[in-house]
């Protein structure tokens, strides 16, 4: 069985980045009685010698359906066509002509596009506006972009109109005081930045433009095939989706704060993180599967990879280790608008989208206060630095719940169980045990929620072990705990010995016997807990934690590989002589991982 690790995960989200937001639908038959006019779009355009500049740059630049596919016909084509659309064109001497003229002339395929998004799509949208008493309305523009049209101001994005309403047969002419100011949202920000080059690579990697049929106008079918009068395409964007980003930094209907470190600071912190994700080029897991009737039966799973695949991987998961918490939503952050973010004192916790929490005061230091940048989305903050631990993001402890994670027996059956119900914890106190703990004691509970596996010995004299998958662990130390709810019932301790099983750097998984800290969690190679007991402060305990390893260095990364995961085993394993001071029927609630920086 070889399955391949599943990088990224398809997720085809509609942005309308380079083109409409609406139906294509023509509406130029229902025209506004205040506004009627002879020709088309062009042909008043090209007809005014006040617009004779933004003339010249349509009639140059061809209509593009994405970034890297440009088509035959040109924006002074389309505004000759039967396809309705309302322009503000700014007026000869009140726009950078000169600018945009040289960007043209260059030839450059990425300087063309910038003046066909950021001028004459940023200057259009479809359907007639008519600017008409006091009303104020937010225009889709051609490009995504949202802009305020205020009609009793008279100024669209507050550049002002100076003459409205010029009606054509196919839509409506507004001349204005300068074109309508671009402002990038997020994404187009860090794909600009001189100094963002590592990070926009990065999420560049994941885009996809989209044909959208529904949204496109159809045209005649020749020999057969459907042809389009105009193709409305979306970027789509496989990392912004809520398996990894969960932001949309793309889209201009949000509002996001974001970190972004520098090229410098990438190079750090890639080079730090990339130890944490050693890949094998064969993993062999034995899985034992325990039927209903007490059988169990084993399959080898087998994943394999390339040179070419291991080094995609590691760069893969290196990358998304930095970049998936740089991100905050601040519609979403408890009443906070991005201001207060970046103040100590004034949030008690921010969450970024991926879901991590960051505590007063390292949620304002995250920001390193430096000066946001506004884009059209929200704020940036790009960073030299990173001011938190990785232990407080991708590096974070972990708590594996056991009956979640459980994947064989022996000698034992399984059974899920309510730590509220895990036995009355008084019936091993005597009357006077009880009396002293006083009127003002406190049952401690936050151990006592949830549920637990409950390992029942097949037999008295069984010595049962059970096995707990530990998945997605790093090339890294950790420090491994487990947490064991007293069996009150029994009254007495348990004595364990756990095993690892994980590779090292072959293909075939090892087992090492872990060790006892001696005098502390056990001795020689047996791991112990207390006997249930109220503790010196008075409060009942009703668990122990066993330190079953500190400092264990996994020399091989499981992180995202689906079917290969390190193992802990857990065996109760006592003599004859043992039985009347430990029980061989234990509980266990959690597992914790707790990663530590690699040197």
């Amino acid at each position: 069985m070889n399955k391949k690790l599943i990088i990224m995960a398809a997720c085809m989200t509609a942005l309308f980045s380079s083109t409409a937001f609406m139906s294509c639908d023509d509406d130029h038959f229902n025209i506004d009685p205040l506004v009627s006019g002879e020709g088309s779009l062009w042909q008043n355009i090209s007809a005014n010698p006040d617009l004779s500049e933004f003339a010249s740059i349509l009639s140059r630049v061809y209509y593009s359906k994405s970034e890297k596919e440009v088509t035959d016909r040109t924006y002074a084509d389309m505004l000759g066509s039967d396809q309705t659309f309302t322009l503000w064109a700014p007026k000869n001497g009140t726009f950078e002509f000169e600018k945009w003229d040289e960007m043209l002339k260059s030839g450059d395929r990425k300087q063309i596009w910038k003046v066909e998004n950021e001028l004459i799509r940023n200057c259009m949208t479809r359907y007639r506006h008519v600017l008409n008493g006091d009303k104020k309305e937010d225009i889709y523009l051609f490009n995504g972009k949202v802009a305020d049209f205020d009609c009793g101001q008279r100024t669209i994005n507050e550049t002002d109109i100076i003459e409205a309403n010029i009606g054509s047969g196919n839509g409506i002419i507004h001349m204005t005081d300068g074109s309508i100011s671009y402002l990038n949202n997020m994404y187009e920000y860090i794909n600009n930045h001189e100094s963002l080059t590592k990070l926009s690579a990065f999420f560049r990697k994941f885009d996809k433009t989209v044909f959208s049929e529904s949204a496109s106008t159809q045209g005649p079918t020749i020999d057969g095939e459907i042809t389009w009068v105009d193709s409305v395409t979306f970027l789509s964007n496989s990392y912004f989706n809520p398996f990894y980003l969960d932001a949309y930094i793309n889209r201009e209907d949000s509002n996001y704060v974001m970190v972004l470190p520098t090229d410098d600071l990438w190079d750090t912190e890639y080079e730090k993180m990339k130890s944490y994700f050693h890949y094998l080029p064969t993993y062999n897991q034995t899985v034992v599967t325990v039927a209903a009737d007490g059988t169990s039966s084993s399959d080898v799973l087998t994943t394999k990879f390339t040179d070419q695949e291991i080094d995609s991987i590691t760069d893969f998961r290196t990358c998304d280790a930095i970049a998936r918490n740089l991100c905050f939503n601040a519609n979403y952050q408890y009443g906070h608008d991005y201001k207060e973010m970046a103040t100590e004192g004034a949030c008690d916790s921010i969450q970024s989208t991926s879901g991590i929490i960051f505590y007063d005061p390292n949620s304002a230091a995250l920001f390193n206060h430096v000066t946001p940048v506004r884009v059209s989305n929200g704020w940036a903050y790009v960073v030299d630095q990173f001011n938190y631990k990785m232990e407080d993001t991708w590096l974070k402890e972990r708590k594996l719940e056991a009956e979640m994670m459980f994947e064989s027996y022996d000698y034992c059956s399984i059974a899920s169980y309510n730590l509220n119900n895990i036995g009355n914890p008084w019936n091993y106190l005597s009357a006077e045990e009880v009396a002293k703990l006083g009127p003002d004691f406190v049952k401690p509970d936050s151990l006592m929620e949830g549920r637990a596996i409950r390992i029942i010995p097949t037999r008295t004299t069984a010595n049962p072990t059970v096995k707990f998958r530990l998945p997605n662990t790093l090339s890294c130390k950790y420090d491994i705990i487990a947490i064991l709810p007293y069996n009150t019932s029994a009254g007495k301790p348990y004595q364990l010995r756990a095993y690892l099983n994980y590779h090292s750097t072959k293909a075939n998984q090892d087992r090492i016997q872990l060790k006892p800290i001696e005098g502390v969690n056990g001795t020689g190679n047996y791991f112990r807990t207390k006997t249930p007991h109220v503790d010196e402060k008075g409060y009942l305990q009703f668990s122990d934690s066993l330190l079953l390893c500190s400092d264990y260095k996994f020399p091989v990364s499981y992180y995202g590989i689906q079917d290969a995961y390190v193992t802990l085993e857990l065996n109760s394993y006592l003599l004859t002589s043992q039985r009347n001071t430990y029980t061989n029927e234990f509980f266990v609630d959690k597992i914790i991982l707790i990663p530590k920086e690699n040197e």
